[in-house]
């Protein structure tokens, strides 16, 4: 049974008043509609501002900062940095249970009321504090499966910490979201990554001016990634300081008769997750132990495959802005009528503008190899399949929003584990044969079978109006424009850049039609539906 299936939505007009339409200046009539896109388009921009210019910042300091000044030696200590974040990455949804959307759904039913949220964080709390007594008394077994070298335990008890203090702070974090507070939750989250830029900048930078004797060009590589930790630590530390107003009302009486209940449907979507983070970011594990070298000579090989995968952050940029709106959003407009309208819309808008951000990371791929070090540069030609690979990782998630509103999350983990199993078929046959490059196009295969499995069963348990043949055409054309404009692109970097954005600027114009297309279309749907 569909949850919510025999609501009857009954549209408050004082709200819908306040709320407004999405594009004023189109004097669009039908509130009742357009309110729910400018709801979502408001609380993706305020987190797309703060988590983009957060990001961008970060990106330009540390990534830029990380290959042309710390980790010049290409001695595979870079693959290293990004190595511990993957696992970190991989261990931050075990660790919190994926409580953030199982909050989210359970504070969503009146049934539960507000003890839902002191017990989802003591369940975090619990884990937490277990995981930590385990990486300290197995930290020597852990170095020697990571094949890091004894002498890394120091960054690997930082990186613990950094991963137990993140877990920490997820649910207050998705606090605010479910509260709609995005400004709090902007400025927190900026607060703390230039805390981490500028922790970075002072100890590499700023400490040799202090006359403390400390220079940072005789540091070893190693020494220098501990210094990067420590850094994260310190701004994953001054966030669990900034919500403490959040994470007071976790320290309430809890109501533990409902853990059955919510253990049962956040564990699938652990098991989404971890598929999730393996398959995003797993290559340079994988290639670690696939390579033919040693795993030391393995890691230095993918020290520009990880740069390429950097530069594509640009497209998860908006991904995560885009979700951090999109998830809580899903389940407060889920009881409404025309929700499912409501979702296919904003597929197709989602759709239109990744294919914008692929044309202009793509057109002016040129430029933005200028953020890398020269010795990093290697694997820019895998950039246009990574950034199509986040496209469909993000189409994953909104085609996969129906597992979530009707409780069918297990069906979710069938789905991540058959792209898990996948994958790693696909790592097993194929690079041997191509070596690192197999990592972007297993990327881009997986993530469009997924999307595929994800579909067809979403149709069957919670049919979705999706405009597939636009969606199809939109991202065909995006892939087209940029190969024809690179191939036939002259020599010289100004005459490229400038023809490069010609064409961008037209590209662009067309998928704002679009998308004022796509508007038109959801009013005239709620104006019928009337």
């Amino acid at each position: 049974m569909v949850p919510f299936q025999n609501f009857k939505y009954r549209p408050n007009p004082i709200y819908l008043t306040s709320h407004g339409g999405f594009y004023g200046y189109l004097q669009l009539q039908s509130q009742t509609a357009l309110s729910v896109f400018k709801s979502l388009a408001k609380e993706t921009l305020i987190y797309g501002l703060s988590y983009s210019a957060g990001r961008v910042i970060n990106f330009l300091l540390i990534t830029s900062y990380l290959t042309y000044r710390i980790f010049t030696r290409e001695d595979g200590y870079f693959s290293i940095y990004q190595d511990l974040y993957f696992y970190i990455g991989l261990l931050l949804s075990v660790l919190t249970l994926r409580m953030e959307t199982t909050f989210f759904r359970f504070a969503s039913d009146e049934n539960y009321g507000p003890g839902i949220y002191p017990l989802v964080s003591r369940l975090v709390w619990i884990l937490s504090l277990f995981f930590l007594v385990l990486v300290f008394l197995f930290r020597a077994e852990l170095l020697d499966f990571l094949k890091y070298g004894d002498d890394l335990g120091p960054h690997l008890m930082l990186a613990s910490g950094i991963l137990v203090l993140d877990v920490v702070v997820s649910l207050p974090f998705a606090k605010l979201r479910y509260d709609k507070k995005p400004v709090r939750y902007s400025w927190i989250k900026l607060s703390s990554l230039i805390t981490n830029i500028a922790a970075v900048l002072f100890i590499f930078e700023g400490m040799k001016w202090l006359g403390s004797g400390f220079d940072p060009a005789r540091l070893s590589s190693q020494e220098k990634l501990y210094y990067v930790l420590l850094a994260n630590f310190i701004s994953s530390g001054l966030n669990l300081l900034l919500l403490l107003r959040e994470i007071l009302p976790s320290l309430t009486q809890a109501d533990w008769s409902p853990v059955k209940k919510i253990l049962a449907y956040s564990w699938p979507l652990v098991v989404v997750t971890l598929s999730f983070t393996i398959i995003q970011s797993g290559y340079t594990s994988y290639l670690k132990y696939l390579l033919s070298d040693d795993p030391a000579s393995n890691l230095k090989a993918s020290d520009s495959l990880n740069a390429a995968y950097r530069l594509a952050v640009i497209m998860n940029i908006f991904l995560t802005a885009f979700q951090y709106a999109a998830e809580p959003f899903f389940f407060r407009h889920s009881r409404q009528t025309d929700a499912r309208r409501h979702f296919a819309a904003l597929s197709l808008v989602f759709i239109i503008c990744c294919s914008g951000i692929y044309l202009a990371t793509t057109l002016n791929l040129d430029l933005f190899s200028r953020l890398l070090g020269p010795g990093f540069r290697g694997s820019l030609y895998l950039v246009p399949i990574l950034l199509m690979a986040n496209i469909f990782s993000g189409l994953y998630y909104n085609l996969g929003a129906w597992n979530k509103l009707t409780d069918k999350t297990k069906m979710a983990a069938g789905i991540s584990l058959t792209g898990l199993l996948v994958n790693t078929v696909l790592y097993l046959i194929l690079v041997p044969v191509m070596g690192v490059e197999a990592s972007a196009w297993i990327m881009l295969i997986v993530y469009f079978l997924m999307c595929v499995l994800s579909y067809f069963q979403g149709q069957k348990h919670y049919p979705i109006p999706y405009d597939l043949g636009t969606m199809v055409l939109v991202l065909i054309g995006s892939v087209l424009i940029s190969a024809l404009t690179r191939s036939l692109l002259p020599e010289g970097l100004v005459l490229r850049f400038l023809i490069s954005n010609f064409v961008l600027l037209i590209s662009l114009f067309g998928l704002f039609k679009l998308i004022l297309k796509a508007v038109r279309s959801e009013q005239s749907g709620a104006e019928s539906g009337k």
